[in-house]
């Protein structure tokens, strides 16, 4: 599971975002609130929170995220909610919340808006809310038995990091081992010397100024990027490693005609 929160100087903004039309909203649970209509809402939230206009502010915005494997029914997303609003600091006696579904993306999550200012006109702390709420969650994940999302997001990134493409591979090799060869000084060289390898390489040029900024190479009818290769197979990557005579002759061809040689 997943808990990132946020605190905002009025309700207005944050409960008409949680009703937006899109988002197909049930209200799973309220505490200490009447209406269920965001004007409705707002009006009460903005009644209570006048009893401490010192409080800059006052708007609660959670948002809860769980895994499909847990197959969190609406009963246990709400009970949850309600505890980590107990961590937090609130409480049913004394604070206004109301715990919203959303059920317009592709995983499973919960909204909790809330009012800091309490019906005693006290303020719940927000004293390092951000990284609290990640903390809760964890709690709650072992509490009620979660599958933590953060873990799951680090596992993709290692596999997507690991994953092998064949085409990628074969380009990598064959442009360095190309770049080895002796004699190659200049692109349309290595280009030349790429395509008797089956690799054809596209040097790409501004339409207005013909100036070169890229490179792009293709094989069995895909297309890459140099970048997308690695640093190395960029275009500035690639020019760098190129004859220092090339590097010479054309210093000195820019300075003669600097000079109207």
């Amino acid at each position: 599971m997943v808990g990132k929160t946020r605190t905002g100087s009025g309700f207005k903004r944050v409960v008409y975002y949680n009703f937006e039309k899109e988002k197909n909203s049930e209200i799973l649970f309220s505490n200490g609130l009447v209406s269920s209509e965001p004007q409705g809402l707002i009006q009460e939230f903005e009644a209570i929170r006048s009893e401490n206009p010192n409080i800059s502010k006052p708007a609660w915005h959670t948002s809860l995220s769980f895994a499909k494997e847990d197959n969190i029914t609406n009963d246990k997303m709400a009970e949850i909610a309600q505890r980590f609003m107990e961590k937090a600091g609130f409480t049913k006696d004394n604070n206004q919340f109301f715990v919203v579904k959303h059920n317009d993306a592709g995983h499973t999550h919960c909204h909790i808006v809330a009012n800091r200012v309490g019906f005693d006109g006290r303020a719940v702390s927000d004293s390092f809310f951000k990284s609290k709420s990640v903390q809760w969650a964890k709690e709650l994940e072992k509490e009620y038995g979660l599958t933590s999302v953060q873990e799951k997001a680090k596992v993709r990134k290692v596999e997507k990091t690991k994953e092998f493409i064949p085409d990628k591979e074969f380009l990598k090799e064959t442009i360095a081992k190309t770049l080895e060869s002796k004699g190659i000084a200049s692109l349309e060289e290595l280009s030349l010397k790429l395509r008797e390898k089956g690799v054809e390489m596209e040097i790409l040029k501004h339409s207005k100024t013909g100036k070169e900024y890229g490179v792009n190479f293709k094989i069995g009818g895909n297309a890459y990027k140099g970048s997308d290769l690695g640093k190395k197979f960029a275009y500035k990557a690639l020019y760098s490693n190129l004859s220092p005579t090339l590097k010479i002759v054309t210093k000195i061809i820019s300075k003669g005609i600097s000079h109207g040689l």
